[in-house]
């Protein structure tokens, strides 16, 4: 089973899934967690989930261990981290993209 750093509290719906599929380290205090958690925390994992408010620089990325193969943004963007250290690191990042269009449209004609 893949094990996986999920960076910040997410709905319980989700843990239960995250815990299901994946031997998961959740931040259950829901706080920031500073580079040096990260790090720590993350040192045998493949993957990291990134929610919110942690950055994912050059200094954080090449600190990583081996074996972290992926960064999956829980965000739109991706601008938090850098993707050309993770490129030349060898770790995919990932983002969601799409999931607000629709809502911001609707907000938008509302405004109007």
């Amino acid at each position: 089973m893949k094990k996986i750093l999920v960076t910040r509290n997410l709905l319980a719906e989700n843990d239960k899934r995250i815990l299901d599929l994946f031997n998961a380290t959740l931040n259950k205090e829901d706080k920031v967690l500073s580079s040096d958690d990260v790090i720590s925390l993350s040192k045998d994992c493949d993957g990291i989930l990134c929610v919110g408010g942690n950055k994912f620089d050059k200094e954080i990325i090449d600190k990583l261990s081996p074996g972290v193969k992926i960064i999956a943004n829980y965000a739109v963007g991706y601008n938090n981290v850098d993707v050309d250290a993770a490129s030349a690191r060898g770790i995919i990042v990932t983002n969601t993209p799409e999931v607000l269009t629709d809502a911001t449209a609707d907000i938008s004609i509302l405004l109007l």
